[in-house]
């Protein structure tokens, strides 16, 4: 297991971001994080990147939630980057249950993109 410094609310507290690599294939969880080099370097080539994905990415700059956290834009960004096969919107605010905001991140990141609860059950959103 390695560990990276992700930016979210320094200096008031620290949030990490962990890989995992097994021999059937390795997995990131970005944990609280805005796109940043540290989680993208230790992302790349993973097989599923698990990101914090709080709402649409125009919403939160709108709203000023954009600092110390990835949206849409920002998670389908960093995922491509760092060239991770599968991305998986986790942490998600209540505006993603609209259809709209969500389905803008596969304009950003071409590759399957299901959201976590959907992972859960094991299904895959069309």
């Amino acid at each position: 297991m390695r560990a990276a410094l992700a930016e979210h609310v320094q200096p008031w507290l620290d949030s990490l971001a962990y890989r995992v690599d097994t021999p059937d294939g390795s997995v990131v969880f970005t944990g609280d994080t805005q796109p940043c080099k540290s989680v993208t370097d230790l992302a790349q080539g993973a097989d599923m990147m698990l990101c914090m994905c709080w709402d649409d990415q125009a919403v939160m700059a709108e709203t000023g939630e954009a600092i110390g956290q990835c949206g849409t834009t920002g998670a389908a960004e960093m995922a491509q980057e760092a060239g991770v096969k599968k991305l998986v919107l986790v942490h998600m605010g209540p505006g993603l249950s609209a259809q709209d905001p969500f389905y803008k991140a596969p304009n950003g990141y071409a590759k399957d993109l299901p959201r976590g609860h959907s992972v859960l059950r094991g299904t895959s959103q069309d």
